[in-house]
């Protein structure tokens, strides 16, 4: 399920401040079991019945500029 979304690419973003960078940024929460050393994801209406474990993962969409700027410079200095 979705926990957060952080909407850079919407024109009422200030893209000032960050100097330029915009993405889509979606925090995604997953639920998982293990059965046989196999995870399985399960669906969020049967978490708590299976008492799955639980990660937040963070989930970016960005322009292939923006990512070939970032991933040739190790660093976001460049945007």
């Amino acid at each position: 399920r979705i926990t957060a979304v952080k909407n850079r690419f919407d024109a009422s973003y200030d893209a000032e401040r960050g100097g330029g960078y915009r993405d889509l940024s979606l925090n995604v929460e997953v639920g998982w079991s293990m059965q046989e050393g196999v995870v399985e994801f399960e669906r969020v209406s049967d978490w708590d019945e299976l008492g799955c474990d639980r990660h937040i993962c963070e989930v970016q969409v960005r322009l292939r500029s923006m990512h070939t700027a970032i991933s040739q410079r190790r660093s976001h200095s460049q945007y």
